[in-house]
């Protein structure tokens, strides 16, 4: 028996592609071209992934804008197609249970968190919930962290570093390092002392003139191996090393590598320092 010809709609077509990238085609009879370009459009975040690309600003940008490109490309190539083929004789696949499945998969995959989707790419985004890391980092900016960053090796002093905080690890908190492992470190009246030489510390916001003993004075202490100590550079307003200890190095999730957004547009795409 003859499958029956049927006309191909191009905005259902669009609007296929729209909400899951080849399904346009595959509505248009295309089977083969839909799965070819799912695979593309794949092939490019693996592509990406292994470059290491999105750990810097620049890369991330372009896989954003490769990305978009690909996808509008497919959603306009599904409406030329089917203005094109107009009608055609259906083939098994072209039903409305297949197109369903597909978009109720699209529909489920928008409640993976964000940072699953893109945590292969090396790369995972985080928001500056306070003003403790001011003026470096304001509150509200959306920081990308690099997952690779002390893979094999252990931060620096003057790293920023992202991680699960100790007393409580579902939160994960942004400070910089002052201290490695084997230093010792002491804060007399704001000032930081490594090894008993005072610390210069170009990018320390103080706010408060006045001394408080628990807030303002520390030590002296051995950072213990496979630790470090971290504070915030708003040095009065930040919850830190000072109050809960020093930091195991297996909570680090990674370094704060650029602002992606933030309400100051001038300083998107900046690598905090």
């Amino acid at each position: 028996m003859t499958a029956e010809m049927r006309p191909r709609n191009p905005f259902i077509a669009a609007l296929l592609s729209f909400f899951f990238l080849g399904l346009g085609q595959v509505y248009n009879g295309k089977g083969a071209l839909g799965i070819a370009f799912f695979i593309i459009y794949g092939a490019l975040y693996v592509i990406w992934a292994l470059s290491g690309w999105p750990r810097r600003f620049t890369g991330f940008v372009a896989l954003i804008i490769a990305a978009t490109v690909f996808w509008l490309f497919n959603i306009v190539h599904a409406f030329i197609q089917a203005r094109r083929i107009r009608e055609t004789r259906l083939k098994r696949y072209q039903t409305i249970p297949v197109y369903a499945f597909f978009l109720i998969l699209s529909f489920l995959s928008s409640f993976i968190p964000v940072r699953i989707w893109i945590s292969p790419l090396g790369v995972s985004p985080y928001k500056i919930a306070t003003t403790a890391m001011m003026p470096t980092l304001h509150e509200g900016d959306l920081i990308m962290a690099d997952l690779k960053a002390y893979k094999g090796q252990a931060p620096e002093r003057g790293d920023l570093v992202v991680f699960d905080y100790p007393p409580d690890p579902t939160k994960q908190f942004v400070k910089r390092v002052v201290a490695i492992e084997g230093d010792s470190i002491e804060i007399k009246a704001k000032q930081v002392f490594i090894d008993g030489e005072p610390l210069q510390e170009s990018y320390k916001f103080l706010m408060d003139p006045s001394i408080d003993n628990s807030r303002d004075n520390y030590g002296p202490l051995r950072v213990p191996a496979g630790q470090c100590f971290v504070l915030g550079d708003n040095r009065d307003n930040s919850m830190d090393s000072r109050y809960w200890g020093t930091l195991p190095l297996t909570n680090i999730i990674g370094q704060a590598s650029y602002i992606y957004w933030a309400k100051d547009k001038k300083r998107i795409g900046l690598a905090p320092k």
